[in-house]
């Protein structure tokens, strides 16, 4: 729809008359519409799930986050929680704890893994520095193990930031199958 000039003309002549009159009778702030009251903020802001003060997961739990990872596979996990009555709040933070455990079941396996190894090759240098005659060999066959075992010895302290998912993984390593299934 066009508008001619005499109708363009009449608009801004409204326009300008909405304007200055409210200025004119002293009103420069919009009408406030009613606010909604306090109380029921609160309640819809409140928050509905407390975690645990330990921060450890029940079985229960770890069935919730299996029930919401497989009802999410195709979409938001947050969806799927809410779809299926489940507090997103909650799913959210056994996911975490879950994540969690996995991360540190991962860095034991790492550690463990790599203390084994040490000690193999702990066990090889010695051998070899009992087998020889050489001086100069036995020198540097001593100063690799000791090199080793400063390597085993660092590779022994804990992530202070993996220890958190240590008090959840006996749980989540009894169901660490069915974790893995429903994997991102």
């Amino acid at each position: 729809m066009t508008t001619t000039r005499p109708t363009a003309a009449l608009l801004f002549a409204v326009e300008a008359a909405v304007l200055f009159g409210g200025a004119a009778c002293g009103r420069t702030d919009p009408p406030r519409l009613p606010l909604p009251s306090v109380g029921g903020l609160q309640t819809r802001l409140a928050p509905r799930y407390s975690p645990p003060a330990n921060g450890e997961i029940s079985p229960s739990q770890i069935d919730l986050y299996l029930r919401v990872r497989r009802a999410g596979r195709h979409g938001s996990d947050i969806d799927a929680a809410r779809d299926l009555g489940i507090d997103p709040v909650e799913y959210v933070w056994v996911r975490s704890r879950v994540l969690e455990a996995l991360a540190y079941l991962d860095a034991k396996r790492v550690q463990d893994g790599a203390t084994e190894a040490h000690t193999r090759s702990v066990a090889v240098l010695r051998e070899a520095r009992k087998e020889t005659g050489d001086a100069k060999t036995a020198a540097r066959l001593d100063s690799e193990l000791s090199a080793v075992e400063r390597e085993r010895a660092s590779a022994r302290r804990v992530d202070p930031a993996l220890s958190a998912g240590a008090r959840n993984a006996v749980r989540v390593a009894e169901r660490r199958a069915e974790i893995d299934a429903v994997a991102p």
